[in-house]
This record gives C-alpha cells, structure tokens and sequence, in this order.
C-alpha cells in the first residue's frame, strides 16, 4: 500500500503545529485538505489537488467548519460554486482580508 507521506511533498508553512509525520491523510483528509488550502501556498494545494479527488476537496472545504475568506472566494472560483454554498459562508473572520 502507497503510503501518502512519501508521495505527497507539502511544506511546514500549512503545518506548522502539527507533526507531519502523524497525519493520517485518508482519515483526516477534511482536516488536511481545509488547512492546507487555509494556510499552504500554491504547490501545497497542487499536491493537494494531485492526491485527492476534486469531488473529494470540494466537498471538505464546503464542509469546512471555518475557512478563511480569501481561501473560500478562491475554491467558489475554482470550483465554479457560489459562496453561499460554504458551510462556513456565515462564520467570518473577525477582521476579514480587504
């Protein structure tokens, strides 16, 4: 069996508190997709988007309890899906990025 760690090159930028060698990339899948999109930069989503199923990120990010809101504008983009359609749509950032 594949094991993902070896296969998928994310940096410590998204996973800074986190030991990465604990993650568990198909039972936390949600977690990883949503921090990684929150916090990563470009090739982190790349990899990302390489190892998981579109459906599969889609529906973690609008599943997300909270997402930044440039992280959500960017997957409603990417996604050709509204805003509105995100789970957290309504739980913003205290001090949004303008």
């Amino acid at each position: 069996m594949l094991n993902p760690a070896e296969i998928i090159h994310l940096s410590k930028q998204a996973f800074w508190d986190v030991d990465m060698n604990k993650l568990d990339y198909e039972n936390n899948a949600d977690y990883i997709i949503a921090k990684v999109f929150d916090n990563g930069n470009l090739k982190d989503v790349l990899e990302i988007m390489a190892w998981y199923d579109n459906n599969k990120v889609e529906q973690a990010l609008k599943n997300a309890p909270y997402l930044k809101e440039i992280t959500m504008v960017f997957a409603s983009k990417l996604f050709n899906i509204p805003t509105s359609s995100f789970k957290c749509f309504t739980t913003k950032q205290y001090h949004p990025i303008s």
